[in-house]
């Protein structure tokens, strides 16, 4: 499952700044969950979301040139190969925060991506969350 994806648009590039990420489990439940992206070309999941964003810039008048999802119960696939950024083991009982200093954040160009997925079928969980991601 996608938690996640992203595509940026032909002629832009994605900045990934900060993932939050809240569940309402109430026992200690670690979640193995990693961050990714692709560079070839992507096909967006399905069974999710999708959803149009507000922009980071606001002089940019809601003029967003990506596609994001959330949720996909199909993950994304591409032509190539996905390249494993981060890897991840979130204990769920506490927030999940990845919010990387500014020259550490990570970039992608014109129609790549990012995709934050569950690799693994996981017990039932509520989980609500965050991503930020500017359009450069």
């Amino acid at each position: 499952q996608d938690i996640f994806s992203s595509k940026a648009g032909a002629a832009n590039g994605l900045i990934l700044h900060a993932i939050h990420l809240d569940s309402t489990n109430a026992a200690a439940g670690p979640l193995y969950i990693r961050l990714k992206n692709a560079s070839a070309t992507i096909t967006l999941g399905s069974g999710g979301t999708v959803i149009t964003p507000p922009p980071t810039d606001k002089s940019n008048a809601f003029s967003v040139t990506g596609v994001y999802h959330i949720n996909d119960t199909t993950q994304a696939t591409t032509s190539g190969a996905f390249v494993n950024l981060e890897y991840f083991i979130w204990d769920t009982v506490l927030p999940f925060d990845y919010l990387p200093p500014p020259e550490h954040r990570l970039e992608v160009a014109g129609a790549q991506g990012f995709f934050l997925d569950l690799p693994a079928v996981i017990v039932a969980a509520t989980i609500a969350g965050y991503v930020i991601i500017e359009e450069s």
